[in-house]
């Protein structure tokens, strides 16, 4: 559990971390591609979460 607020540059270093995470799939042995889906999969949950714990 997190001990500070989530701010917009930690969701959008999250968003860059899943990107370079699916850039990298296209690469991957096939089990290895199906082991990043998840994770992406994983941190995308994670960062809609935290969205929405955001406040304006």
């Amino acid at each position: 559990m997190r001990s500070r607020r989530t701010t917009p540059s930690d969701i959008a270093a999250s968003l860059l971390a899943v990107k370079l995470l699916v850039q990298g799939m296209k690469d991957a042995m096939p089990t290895l591609q199906g082991e990043l889906r998840r994770d992406a999969c994983e941190r995308i949950d994670d960062i809609i979460s935290d969205l929405g714990s955001l406040k304006r």
